[in-house]
């Protein structure tokens, strides 16, 4: 009753909608195929070029794939793999990644391993038992059964089966079987076996009206599927269509994909025909030999293909191992399930993977096959699946294994040390047990290679090669074997050596080579950076002890590349003077394991100098009385005990020919000496005198150590320094070389004199005297000795008690001792002059007193002895009073008696000299002096007058002195001009070095204001200066001066005189001619003699230069002053003499510029001033004669006159020039005619009359041409 009443239900819905057509999904060219599913082997790799979305979101992990694959997503935990090589000749690598270590029993469609394999799909002995389509409508009965246009428009139109085609009916779990579509690898017995294809009908729906949204379950309804088989292209192909048995075709209305209504008759036979949404099968690999399923670990691969559009093509999810998609694509993941986008419906075979299929890899002999159509009721007639197809040279097979390198090195491991070393040159061969070479693994930059291809398991040889081993810094490895292992990758890890270097570096010093010259120096120590170039890493050496004589140190296992080595700390006594060296390690061949480098260089010893300063211990280096610094001699010794290759004890003389030899830096060397009177030879000992300028002893080159100077001989003057002075030599830094040590200062003691004086004052006639206190004496230093006044004041003798006693030293030299405060009424005494000398030969010093100031005749004197560093007494020194050391630098002479007598009456008196030059000696002044009475320069007359040089100005100098016995203030001076209009300006007065000024009273102040007080035989210096005489007048003048005596009141004055005169002008002009450059000046002033300058002075027509015919001649002139005056209003006229041309265009130049002429004919500079000649000076001129015809000849004279500018004096000259072009000859032929008698004076006469008009042709033509010429040009 149920079934009844859903057939009723159904047959209502038919009947109260009539529909002409089906769905049109397939229409037109665009209908090709329903889905298929495919047993295929497919690989590649590709990136996919527009990704679904949906298959974006789903991307779970990422698999090991081969090049141009990639996962895009997955269904349950099984990968959805998208690859660009859609080929299924290219897809093996895809599909060997996916089996990845599957082990299975039976490989389904395995056409690789072993032999005969087929693919799965439709073969020729393929076989599905059913009824013909053709006969369908026999099994009809009634309304059960579908009737043969129901099948036509369902499956034949449109999804391509034929007549020929068979079917079946069947209900849900029944099964239809496909004999022979291929074959299955056994992998144990390595054979292949027949397979057939079991499908089991798990369950379909369908809509039953073509107005229906909700589908219903077929078998639930009591219907059947008609399963139908056929070979489409090799593939496997079923179509299903719903039997509604029990319900009757109505002809119209039904699922039949644009089928009419039962045919062209309207066929109504059999049961009507379902609209199919979804069909749910299960497909079964069957062993044909002996009818069971393959076992479930069996290795199938299935390509599900022409997918219609909205078709939902799912698989079980047991035991999935990827789906393959191509790129592009038009199936999406949706609901876990590939699913066709769009709306359209393709039927497609071919020989790759297309937009509309995928193929699914699995283990197991069955797997669960779902097709639903998702768009919903499009009317459909059927649903259409393609299994399996022939699918060229990719199958499944049996798992590979792979052989992979990882590769490092011995030394380094995979971190090599530079880009000599590489991985990137080197391949491995793989051979197989017969040696044959099956594939080569080229290895990466890192020491990786791919993985091989896939290759049977088994023992493999690796055998390395490299076409290029330079590069890749290593040696070879021997072969070496490894097992591939199915379904496993063999990762092989060989270990090279990489090739490596030592550096040995030899270090000596620059001069001491290996031999050290004493403790201070060493080379250990010596510290290196060697720096790769090659890569930038450094390295670190440093030399140890000696050995075997050789410095030297080796640094090991360096990688190749080029090397700096430099040295960043140099050992004790040594700077760093190592030059930066380059080795380079190279690579020498695949069989050397190290290479070898070495480096050499020296190191410069640390050497020093010491200066020592000489000075005297109260005034520097400044002169100290009569002491000479300059010639202090100091001797150098070792402070240090020393071995080495310059060995010493202390106390030793530094010599000259020690390791280093010293070097003298500053004095002299000293050989011998005079030492306390006794010679003294100093041989190899280094012993120095002092520089003369700079008062130094320098010693250089010194090694390092200890040392010590002390002076051996004093200058003349002083006594020795007994002070050592200490230095030492000592290594600073690695760069300095040269140590310069503290300077050393020796200070000397100046030998003093002690000088005593006892002072009376006598009585008038001599009756007697007493000593006097309080008398001043001063002592100042005479020429050749410094030092400062010493000033003597008489008192009580501590040890007599007597009055009159004074006492002071003196600095050695020579002194004027003055008495400058005595006693009122008395007169002082005469100078003292005190002497100091040394004899250097015998070491001697004398010192003498004298009245005298050449030192003769001297009153007192004593002799004393000196020592230097002599430990033994002077064996000069007999006699002497005593001996002068370090420990007594003084020396003396007996107490000095004087007495004072009566002091004469004081008388004022002044004179004043004047002079151009040196200033004579004081005269007798007071206005007494004659003139000239000061000699040469003593220019008091006119006629004595200086000649004073031309355009120059004349020092005068002025000295006025006192000449008397009083002191002399209220100084006037005063100069004035007696002679011309020209003063002595300038003049200024000066004492003592000091400028004077003057008061309102017109007296000399000094600078303090005080009136000047001039002391007897003290002077004023003055000096002016008188311009130049530019008046031409005899210059006089006369300097007064006036004094009052200071004590007296009385005045004094006195004047002189000075002429002088400008030296005598001549004025004078000469002016010169010619064709080429123009003559010296000659005597001028119209006195010069024709030709008076040579062969270019062409004064007469006789001389006349011979010029060419019509050729332009240059003339230049020439005018000089050859006065003593300058000259102005100068003229130059240029006139012509003889021919009819004239010189034209002539420039007068002066200094290079050019002149101009005023209105009066007078020259003129630029600016428009007269032009003031000075002698000496020239002005020269330049013009242009025009070319001459022949027989013309031409003369012209240029005169020039000017005035002297003081005398006003006319001066001129002129001069004359001549040229002149040669005739033209005429010659004629004549007989030679005897004349006859009485006939000779007619010949004659003709002939001189033709030899008349010819000459004058010659004349005319010549002239016409010359007039022709000339206006050419």
């Amino acid at each position: 009753m149920k079934k009844q009443h859903k057939i009723r239900q159904l047959m209502k819905a038919l009947t109260e909608k009539k529909v002409s057509h089906f769905s049109m999904r397939k229409s037109g060219k665009r209908w090709i195929t329903r889905s298929a599913i495919v047993l295929a082997l497919a690989g590649g790799t590709g990136l996919i070029a527009v990704v679904n979305p949906s298959l974006i979101s789903t991307v779970a992990h990422a698999l090991t794939l081969p090049p141009g694959n990639t996962q895009i997503g997955s269904i349950g935990s099984s990968p959805v793999i998208q690859t660009s090589n859609n080929s299924f000749a290219s897809m093996q690598p895809l599909f060997d990644s996916l089996i990845g270590t599957q082990q299975p029993e039976y490989i389904v469609g395995d056409t690789i391993d072993g032999s005969g394999g087929k693919n799965v799909g439709w073969h020729n002995n393929t076989t599905y038992a059913g009824t013909a389509i053709s006969d369908a409508n026999s099994k009809i009965n009634g309304t059960s059964g579908l009737s043969y246009w129901s099948i036509y428009y369902g499956l034949n139109k449109k999804d391509g089966f034929q007549d020929g085609d068979t079917f079946n009916y069947v209900g849900k779990g029944q099964a239809v079987a496909i004999h022979n579509v291929g074959t299955a690898y056994n992998t144990a017995t390595k054979k292949h076996v027949p397979i057939g294809m079991k499908v089991t009908i798990n369950d379909a729906t369908y809509y039953d009206s073509t107005t229906s949204t909700t589908p219903r379950n077929v078998f639930d309804d009591g219907f059947r599927l008609l399963v139908a088989g056929r070979n489409n292209g090799g593939n496997v192909t079923l179509g299903y269509m719903v039997s509604m048995d029990g319900i009757a075709n109505p002809g119209t209305g039904q699922g039949s994909e644009g089928g009419g209504s039962g045919g062209a008759g309207g066929d109504t036979l059999g049961a009507a025909s379902g609209i199919p949404r979804s069909v749910a099968i299960t497909s079964t690999i069957v062993d044909e030999t002996t009818g069971n399923p393959l076992p479930q670990n069996s290795l199938t691969a299935m390509k599900v293909a022409d997918i219609d559009a909205g078709q939902a093509a799912g698989l079980g999810s047991v035991n999935q191992l990827g789906y393959i998609v191509s790129k592009p694509t038009n199936l999406t993941i949706k609901d876990n399930v590939l699913t066709a986008t769009g709306n359209n419906t393709v039927v497609e075979d071919s020989n790759h993977l297309s937009p509309y299929s995928y193929i699914a890899l699995y283990t197991g002999a069955s797997t669960f096959i779902n097709f639903d159509d998702t768009n919903g009721n499009q009317q459909q007639g059927s649903i259409v699946q393609d299994l399996f197809g022939n699918l060229g040279p990719t199958s499944p097979r049996e798992p590979l294994g792979f052989i992979e390198i990882d590769k490092t090195t011995i030394q380094y491991g995979k971190d090599l040390p530079n880009n000599l070393y590489d991985f990137q040159d080197i391949s491995f061969d793989v051979l197989d047990s017969t040696g044959k070479k099956v594939d080569t693994l080229k290895l990466d930059s890192s020491g990786k290679s791919v993985k091989s291809k896939g290759l049977p398991p088994g023992k493999y040889t690796l055998h390395e090669t490299s076409g290029k081993w330079s590069s890749t810094g290593q040696t070879v490895l021997p072969d070496f074997t490894v097992e591939v292992k199915a379904g496993d990758t063999t990762t092989a890890k060989p270990k090279n050596t990489a090739v490596t270097g030592e550096i040995s570096i030899k270090k000596s010093g620059v001069e001491s080579g290996d031999a050290m010259w004493n403790e201070n120096y060493t080379l250990e120590g010596t510290t290196f950076k060697l720096t790769s170039k090659t890569d930038g890493k450094t390295y670190t050496a440093v030399i140890g002890k000696e050995s075997n004589g050789e410095w030297k140190t080796t640094v090991k296992d360096l990688p190749l590349g080029t090397y700096t080595i430099e040295e960043t700390k140099a050992s004790p006594g040594f700077t760093n003077t190592f030059e930066k060296k380059e080795v380079t390690l190279s690579y020498k061949d695949q069989h050397t394991e190290i290479v070898f480098g070495d480096a050499k260089g020296t190191n410069q010893e640390v050497k020093g100098e010491n200066t020592l300063k000489k000075s005297d211990n109260e005034t520097g280096t400044d002169q100290n009385g009569k002491g000479v610094l300059k010639t202090a001699k100091y001797a150098y010794f070792h402070d240090d005990d020393s071995t080495g290759s310059s060995p010493h004890k202390k106390g030793d003389p530094v010599k000259w020919s020690e390791k280093p030899a010293p070097k003298l830096l500053a004095g002299e060397v000293v050989h011998s000496a005079i030492i306390g009177g006794n010679p003294v030879s100093y041989g190899d000992n280094v012993v120095i005198d002092v520089d003369d300028e700079s008062l130094t002893a320098a010693l250089g080159n010194l090694a390092a150590g200890k040392y010590y100077s002390v002076e051996v001989d004093a200058g003349e003057g002083y006594v020795t320094d007994p002070i050592k002075h200490y230095f030492e030599i000592k290594k600073q830094d690695d760069k300095t070389q040269n140590i310069v040590t503290p300077e050393s200062s020796s200070k000397e003691q100046l030998i003093k004199a002690k000088v005593s004086i006892e002072k009376k004052v006598t009585l008038p006639d001599s009756q007697g005297g007493s000593g006097y206190n309080g008398i001043e004496f001063t002592g100042e230093a005479m020429e050749g000795t410094i030092a400062d006044p010493v000033k003597f004041v008489t008192g009580v003798n501590p040890n007599t008690g007597d009055d009159g006693y004074a006492s002071q030293e003196l600095a050695y030299g020579d002194w004027k001792i003055t008495e400058t405060k005595g006693v009122e009424g008395y007169e002082n005494i005469d100078p003292i002059y005190i002497h100091m000398e040394t004899d250097t030969e015998k070491d001697i010093l004398t010192i003498s007193a004298s009245h005298n100031e050449d030192f003769s005749k001297p009153f007192s004197k004593r002799t004393f002895s000196l020592k230097d560093s002599s430990t033994e007494s002077n064996p000069n020194g007999e006699g002497t009073v005593g001996e002068v050391t370090p420990e007594v630098p003084t020396i003396s002479l007996s107490t000095l008696h004087f007495n004072d007598n009566p002091t004469p009456e004081k008388v004022p008196s002044i004179d004043i000299e004047k002079a151009n030059d040196k200033i004579p000696e004081p005269g007798e002044g007071n206005f007494k002096d004659k003139d000239n009475n000061g000699g040469e320069n003593d220019r008091d007359t006119p006629d004595t007058a200086l000649e004073v040089e031309s355009g120059k100005t004349t020092a005068i100098k002025f000295r006025f002195t006192n000449n008397g016995t009083e002191a002399l203030s209220h100084l006037t001076v005063s100069d004035k001009t007696i002679e011309g209009k020209i003063d002595v300006k300038d003049i200024v007065w000066t004492f003592k070095g000091e400028k004077l000024s003057v008061n309102k009273d017109g007296e000399l102040t000094t600078k303090d204001g005080k009136l000047l007080v001039l002391q007897p035989d003290e002077f004023v210096t003055g000096e002016g200066t008188l311009p130049e005489l530019t008046d031409g007048k005899l210059h006089g003048d006369e300097v007064t001066v006036g004094g009052i005596g200071v004590d007296s009141g009385k005045e004094v004055g006195d004047s002189d005189k000075w002429y002088g005169k400008p030296k005598e002008e001549a004025p004078s002009i000469d002016i010169e001619k010619a064709d080429t450059k123009a003559p010296e000046a000659g005597e001028g002033n119209h006195k010069d003699k024709p030709n008076n300058a040579g062969e270019n002075d062409h004064d007469t027509e006789d001389t006349a230069k011979e010029l060419e015919e019509n050729k332009v001649t240059e003339i230049f002139f020439t005018t000089t002053n050859n006065g003593t005056e300058p000259l102005t209003h100068l003229k130059i006229v240029d006139k012509t003499i003889a021919g009819k041309v004239d010189v034209k265009d002539i420039k007068w130049t002066y200094k290079g510029k050019i002149l101009k002429v005023n209105k009066d004919g007078e020259l003129t500079t630029e600016d428009g001033k007269l032009l003031v000649l000075n002698p000496g000076e020239t002005i020269e001129g330049k013009g242009t004669l025009e070319g001459l015809a022949a027989g013309d000849i031409h003369g012209d004279n240029v005169s020039v006159d000017g005035v002297g500018v003081h005398s006003g004096k006319k001066v001129g000259d002129d001069d004359n020039w001549y040229g002149k072009v040669k005739p033209k000859t005429l010659i004629e032929k004549t007989k030679v005619i005897l004349p006859k008698t009485g006939e000779e004076k007619t010949l004659w006469s003709l002939a001189g009359l033709g030899m008349l008009l010819a000459a004058l042709a010659v004349w005319q033509r010549d002239k016409l041409k010359a007039m022709l010429n000339k206006i050419k040009r």
